[in-house]
């Protein structure tokens, strides 16, 4: 029999967050779940940790395997999910006890293709909602949907439920061995869905890890990658005459700081790139080659 949802959890240096990420995951009030992790190549206990989690309760499944990146290793497991729903959780961060009961619960009653509840970031001495739903709101069209789950700029694949049974009919998949891969997965699960419904008072909790590759250093590739995949989430809602606001739709190609302070950045919109002395004075205008 299924379960009714799959959990994947992506691993990768892990250690310090993982044993709470895993208690609260198997500490949830819906039994009827499969966790499936994936050990992403990590260097660290995060092996270890998971198959002595493993041994302990049967519904973890654990995969080992070189290091691919986030989507390759959320890849891997919705390849073997068995769940009628699917939800992501990455594995420095923890969720409240009815978390998958409650998405669960919204998304069978409305037959949703997508239950989304809120985000709240953590660091270690403070923390902010960034996403809350106040009622329940049930949403079919693509555009409101996108306003509704704050896309863009919140591009989380974490804080939704999806529908397996969606996710194959639109062949979902990451895009692999990149950074920001969750932007193209996430507009297209809300785009090419149908059903939405929020789930309020309810909030996933974010932890930011500064080891986490979201927040690591700036390189010139990681620049690329954010340029790219928002690039392509621009170009895919304009081709569906989605409409985003207009601030999104000018993207960053590049930029360098020094101390924390903008020096230059280069801004594009449509084929048009504009050198911005401080982020504030155009100071080359060009076309895109």
């Amino acid at each position: 029999m299924e379960p009714k949802v799959s959990v994947i959890i992506p691993v990768y240096n892990t250690e310090a967050f993982l044993e709470r990420c895993l208690s609260s995951v198997l500490g949830q009030s819906l039994r009827d779940i499969e966790v499936i992790c994936v050990d992403d190549g990590s260097t660290d206990r995060s092996p270890a940790i998971l198959d002595a989690w493993a041994a302990r309760d049967e519904r973890i499944r654990v995969i080992h395997q070189a290091n691919g990146r986030q989507g390759k290793a959320r890849n891997a497991a919705m390849n073997i999910a068995r769940g009628e729903y699917i939800g992501m959780v990455d594995s420095d961060d923890y969720l409240p006890v009815e978390y998958f009961e409650r998405l669960y619960s919204a998304a069978t009653e409305a037959d949703a293709d997508i239950a989304i509840c809120g985000i709240v970031k953590e660091k270690k001495v403070a923390s902010r909602t960034v996403i809350a739903f106040a009622e329940r709101v049930v949403e079919v069209d693509a555009e409101r949907k996108m306003r509704l789950c704050g896309c863009p700029p919140h591009f989380h694949s974490v804080n939704k439920l999806y529908r397996r049974a969606m996710i194959e009919r639109v062949a979902l998949r990451y895009a692999e061995q990149v950074q920001f891969e969750d932007v193209m997965f996430v507009t297209r699960a809300l785009c090419e869905s149908g059903t939405l419904v929020t789930v309020p008072d309810l909030a996933y909790h974010y932890v930011l890890n500064p080891n986490s590759t979201v927040k690591s250093r700036q390189t010139a590739t990681k620049q690329r990658q954010k340029y790219e995949a928002h690039r392509d989430m621009v170009a895919y809602v304009a081709a569906r005459s989605i409409d985003i606001p207009e601030r999104y739709k000018n993207l960053t190609v590049k930029h360098y700081s020094l101390g924390g302070l903008c020096l230059w950045k280069i801004k594009e919109r449509g084929n048009v790139r504009v050198v911005r002395l401080f982020d504030l004075l155009p100071i080359w205008r060009y076309q895109r080659s």
